[in-house]
Parts: C-alpha cells; sequence; structure tokens
C-alpha cells in the first residue's frame, strides 16, 4: 500500500500562535498513529520565521489546560521525519538567512509547493 502524504502550509508564526500550535498537534497527533504517513510543512509569510532557530520557544499558549510550546513541538518534528520546507521569496522579509534554519528545514521556492501537490502530497488547509 502507497504511504500516505500529506502537506501542512503555515503562513502565521507569532501573529496567530493558534493557527501554528494546532497544526503541529495534528502533524505530531498523524505520525503518533500512523508512522508511515509521510508529512511535509510548507512554510510561507511569516510562517518562515518557525524555520529560525530559537523562535518557536518564544510563541506559547495554553490549550487544553497545559502551556504548549511551539519550539518544543518544532523539537520532535526530526522524531517523526516531517521535512520543513521554507519559501526562500520571504525568507529576507522575516530576517531569516539559511544558516539560521532549524535541523529538518530546507529553503525552497514556491515552485516546490506545487511539485510536492503533484507527487500526490494532499493539501492540509486549516484557517483559524
Amino acid at each position: 500500500m502507497e504511504p500516505k502524504k500529506f502537506v501542512f502550509v503555515l503562513s502565521h508564526a507569532t501573529s496567530n500562535p493558534k493557527e501554528v500550535i494546532v497544526m503541529l498537534k495534528i502533524v505530531s497527533n498523524m505520525k503518533a498513529f500512523d508512522d508511515t504517513a509521510e508529512i511535509a510543512v510548507f512554510l510561507v509569510g511569516e510562517g518562515v520565521q518557525l524555520a529560525k532557530k530559537g523562535v518557536g520557544k518564544s510563541i506559547t499558549m495554553e490549550l487544553e489546560g497545559n502551556q504548549v510550546n511551539v519550539g518544543e513541538l518544532l523539537e520532535m518534528m526530526p522524531e517523526f521525519n516531517v521535512k520543513f520546507y521554507v519559501c526562500h521569496a520571504f525568507m529576507p522579509m522575516f530576517s531569516v538567512n539559511k544558516e539560521d534554519l532549524i535541523e529538518n528545514a530546507e529553503m525552497k521556492g514556491s515552485s516546490y509547493l506545487g511539485e510536492l501537490l503533484l507527487a500526490g502530497y494532499v493539501p492540509f488547509p486549516m484557517a483559524m
């Protein structure tokens, strides 16, 4: 059976921690239930900040009675083999440099999102 493939597109970071936390929690839960699922996270707009070392630690929110820290969620992603693709067009706008990227992040053009979709990745949209 061919593995399930999903792509999450995140366009927020500090301005909408709810979106970031909920999406990353969904990613981690999906991988916990099915480790064979291939999951990519494509960061655009303000979302590119999530790939900058240290930014995630500054984003927290109470969820289900617990403080959730984006940095902790991001640190789990390499264990789950979740890859982050960072749209390089937005990086200069948010002072993100290649040297600043977290371990599992890779710079890509926006066209790569199209490649993922054509390769069978199912988009996981969620507006909050």
